[in-house]
C-alpha cells in the first residue's frame, strides 16, 4: 500500500466472502483519499498548485481573498465526475467563464504535464463555478478543497 501523512480512509472490519477472508484478513478501507493531491476525472494535481490558485491568482484577478473560493469535488446524476467552483457572490458580477479559464490556466502553470491535464478539464467542461460563500466546516475553518462525500451536506448537487 502506497500512503503517506496526507492520506485518509474509513478502516473496517467485516466478512465479504472473498478468499481473503478465508485467509483471516477481514480488515477492509474505503473512501480512500489524499489532502496532498487533487484527483478528479482521471486527472492529479499537487493541492499546493490548486491551493495557490485559489488564494492567490484568482483574488489577484477577481477580487476577494484567500477565502473568497473554495474547489468542491462532485458527482454529476450520470455518475460523471465534475467540480464546483465556489464563489462568493460578494465579489460582484464576475464572468463565470472567464473565471474558470484563469482557474485551469493558474493549475496548468507548473508543468506541461499539468498543462495537458487542464486542457483534458478544460474540453470535458469539468469545473463549473457556483455563486455561492465558500462552505467552513463544523469547526468553522474553511478548507480550500472539499472532496466528494466529505462536503457539507448544505452542498448540493449541480444541475
Amino acid at each position: 500500500m502506497n500512503a503517506s501523512i496526507g492520506d485518509e480512509a474509513v478502516l473496517t472490519s467485516r466478512d465479504c466472502g472473498c478468499p481473503f477472508e478465508e485467509a483471516g484478513w477481514t480488515t477492509h478501507l474505503h473512501t480512500i483519499r489524499s489532502f496532498e493531491k487533487l484527483t478528479a476525472g482521471g486527472m492529479t494535481f499537487i493541492d499546493s498548485d490548486v491551493v495557490r490558485v485559489l488564494e492567490e491568482a484568482l483574488p489577484a484577478r477577481f477580487g476577494g481573498g484567500p477565502l473568497s473560493y473554495q474547489l468542491v469535488e462532485d458527482e454529476l446524476e450520470d455518475g460523471q465526475a465534475a467540480l464546483r467552483l465556489l464563489v462568493d457572490p460578494a465579489l460582484g458580477p464576475l464572468d463565470e467563464g472567464q473565471i474558470i479559464e484563469a482557474f485551469l490556466d493558474g493549475i496548468e502553470a507548473p508543468s506541461t504535464t499539468a498543462a495537458l491535464m487542464g486542457e483534458q478539464w478544460r474540453e470535458a467542461g469539468f469545473v463549473r463555478v457556483e455563486r455561492r460563500a465558500p462552505v467552513a466546516a463544523q469547526t468553522g475553518k474553511i478548507a480550500h478543497l472539499l472532496a466528494k462525500g466529505h462536503a457539507p451536506a448544505d452542498t448540493p448537487a449541480p444541475d
